[in-house]
Formats: C-alpha cells, structure tokens, sequence
C-alpha cells in the first residue's frame, strides 16, 4: 500500500474520494453502481475497511484505472443482470481490466442456489473469476449489512 502522509485525498460532493494529480494512496479501488442504495452501502463499507478508492459510475464513468492494480466491482441484480452502467463499464475497460486483479460483488435479493446462479452467469459474462453475492436477507453485521462482507474484507486483507 502507498503512504497516506504523502498525498491529500479529495472528497467529492458525492462522498467519492479519488486522489491529488492522480496519485494513489491505495492500490485498490471500488467501482459500483447502485438504484436502491444497498450496493451504495456495500462499496462504502467496503472502502472504509480496505482503504479503497470508490466510483460510483452514476457520477463518474471515466475513471483512471491505471493507479491501480486491484479494482472491486459492485452492482445490484435486476432480472438476473447486472446493471448497465456496469456492464458499459466493463466493456469499455476490458483491455485495461485484463491486467487487474478484479473482484465482483452483487448485491441480491436471494440466497443460496439462485443467488450463486445470478453470480456464475454475472461473472462469467464479465470474465471475472472472483465473484461474491452479499444476500439482503440473513444473519447482519453491525453495520447492516450481510456478514459476508465481513468475510469477503478479510480475504482481501490476507
């Protein structure tokens, strides 16, 4: 990870943050886009714990992505899809993205079998091996939200 002392991170309106000239303090970055305001959530719990910069593609699609070398990519699931902002995301950053360590996160209404079935199909569409489903229903964290997030923060961290 770089050095936080050496360079002032910028919030945005937004509650965004990005970095001074482009200059990185973290390595790794949350992409997200949201309708309900669940995924939001998600992707701000998850900076907040991994240190992450976070997008959220309603506000910003054109994102720098070279700073970084891990980019965490969120989205809710709507009739089994991801989100288009998502999607156009993806497509116009491929060739950038095959250099990355990227993750996906969907945030969804199911558990179990249906929810891994949304995830494979979500995943494989974007060409992405490391994908988690984070289900609006079961056991909560204190901070509401699925306590797979908290599993999902400490694999990152190991």
């Amino acid at each position: 990870m770089g050095s936080s002392e050496d360079v002032k991170r910028l919030n945005t309106d937004s509650g965004d943050t990005h970095t001074q000239k482009g200059l990185s303090v973290t390595d790794t970055v949350i992409i997200f886009t949201s309708t309900t305001g669940k995924t939001r959530k998600i992707a701000e719990y998850l900076a907040k714990n991994l240190d992450a910069d976070k997008f959220d593609l309603k506000l910003q699609s054109n994102i720098n992505l070279s700073d970084y070398s891990r980019v965490i990519l969120g989205t809710g699931v709507h009739a089994g899809h991801a989100y288009g902002r998502l999607v156009n995301f993806v497509d116009n950053n491929a060739n950038i993205l095959l250099d990355k360590q990227v993750f996906l996160f969907l945030s969804c209404l199911y558990k179990g079998e249906r929810a891994e079935k949304q995830c494979s199909d979500i995943a494989k569409e974007f060409h992405i091996h490391n994908a988690v489903f984070f289900s609006v229903r079961g056991e909560k964290n204190q901070a509401g939200l699925s306590t797979d997030v908290d599993a999902f923060i400490e694999r990152m961290r190991n």
